[in-house]
């Protein structure tokens, strides 16, 4: 399970199944693609992931196909040089003209300016750990007990509506959450 939600109130925004466990980097296009479809990531947009999500690769998704800011925690310190030289500017730029070029010159600068001050960013990223750990260990989601994948679906789709319904009725704050995951 993926699942996307609004840093600053943590509500659930999209949420996509696998079957099996594929790895975080090869289902981000279908999370950018589910947040684009919905019409929820606009452009210009910075979009936090974890470190599952990090590859050179993701960052030509993020800027090139969906014209955002993808700031992925690294794994380990990035080299900077490196994900200049691979941030190459798309091919239909150029029959596009200035606006295409203007927008990627845009993002590739605004990812680059972030990447080395991407610590700043660890209490927004504390925050949304901490709702997941609340998704998993207090509404059980961490061992799901169903046999189908319809039942396996709903379980998930349940615990997600409520947390959900929860964080609307005001339990947005980090703090609150913390009583929340101390309290059961």
């Amino acid at each position: 399970m993926i699942l996307a939600i609004e840093q600053r109130t943590c509500k659930p925004l999209a949420m996509l199944m696998h079957q099996g466990c594929p790895n975080d980097t090869k289902v981000f296009d279908d999370m950018l693609f589910e947040l684009k479809r919905r019409r929820i990531l606009r452009k210009g947009q910075l979009i936090l992931a974890d470190r599952g999500f990090y590859s050179l690769n993701n960052y030509l998704i993020g800027i090139n196909k969906y014209k955002i800011v993808p700031l992925l925690f690294p794994k380990k310190k990035p080299s900077l040089i490196t994900l200049i030289w691979r941030l190459q500017e798309p091919l239909d730029s150029f029959k596009e003209g200035k606006y295409k070029k203007g927008i990627y010159h845009y993002l590739k600068d605004k990812l680059i300016n972030l990447l080395p001050k991407w610590e700043d960013f660890r209490r927004a990223r504390w925050k949304i750990e901490k709702v997941f750990d609340f998704l998993k260990n207090e509404l059980k989601l961490k061992n799901i007990h169903a046999y189908t994948k319809r039942s396996v679906y709903k379980h998930v789709y349940l615990n997600v509506l409520l947390m959900g319904i929860l964080i609307s009725k005001g339990y947005n704050e980090i703090e609150e959450i913390i009583k929340l995951v101390d309290f059961t």
